[in-house]
């Protein structure tokens, strides 16, 4: 299958189980949103509603690929990773809605230096670390309180504010959605799939960071991420309650 090749070109890995209505809305958002060659990856990992027939519905710049047994999340983004061949690569969520220029934002400051491991976008969920109102308290005073709940106005906003600007964070990022370069993820190794309620996030990061990346934010990035720590995962298992006490203690 022939898939684009240019530096900006990127493979988009999102393992899904069920929750057809999540899947498409991201799918058409990404469809609708995005400024620079990418090809999807949707790894089904043994559905049994709708998301069975989703490779009927979307034929363009996609692989569906479906699992017989459910491989967990982690194992879903590995097998997106050694499927795929482009130079960058996004671990993404099916509950996660983008909007405009999303993937150039993050692919363009990925590239701004080569020690920048991964990337990731503000959003919308206060269980994540990249919640705004949270980077806006403890990074960037200056990010704008909105009058606005629609995502669109909301990346027009900060697009203003810190076009082609992104910071460097302590700790980890969420990987509800987040770039890397393909070499980079070649370095690091895979996930480990031994993670499957929770904490292949942190363990990737301590492994980036040990290798000697950091990790960034774009601050004109913002996205919707629908889950809670306390929800059940997409794969129908409970998050690891200590991984949750952990994440939790990192929100304060």
């Amino acid at each position: 299958m022939s898939v684009p090749t240019s530096r900006t070109a990127t493979d988009i890995i999102v393992p899904v189980y069920n929750q057809y209505s999540f899947t498409r809305n991201l799918i058409e958002s990404i469809y609708r949103h995005t400024d620079v060659p990418f090809h999807i990856y949707l790894i089904d990992n043994a559905s049994t509603d709708e998301t069975v027939d989703l490779h009927k519905v979307y034929t363009r710049n996609i692989t569906v690929v479906h699992n017989q047994k459910n491989k967990g999340w982690c194992g879903g983004i590995n097998q997106g990773v050694e499927l795929g061949e482009n130079p960058n690569v996004v671990f993404m969520n099916n509950d996660v809605e983008v909007s405009t220029a999303w993937l150039g934002n993050l692919v363009g400051f990925l590239n701004t230096h080569p020690r920048i491991g991964a990337v990731g976008p503000l959003n919308s969920n206060p269980n994540d670390l990249q919640f705004i109102d949270r980077i806006r308290k403890k990074y960037v005073p200056q990010i704008p309180d909105f009058m606005t709940d629609d995502l669109h106005e909301r990346n027009r906003i900060l697009k203003y504010h810190f076009e082609k600007a992104g910071i460097m964070i302590e700790g980890m990022l969420s990987f509800f959605c987040v770039a890397m370069k393909r070499r980079t993820v070649n370095e690091i190794g895979p996930l480990d799939e031994n993670y499957v309620t929770g904490g292949d996030d942190e363990d990737y990061c301590r492994r980036l960071r040990k290798a000697g990346f950091v990790l960034g934010l774009s601050l004109e990035t913002y996205v919707i991420h629908h889950s809670s720590l306390i929800a059940k995962t997409i794969f129908e298992s409970t998050v690891d309650n200590d991984v949750l006490k952990r994440k939790r203690a990192r929100l304060k």
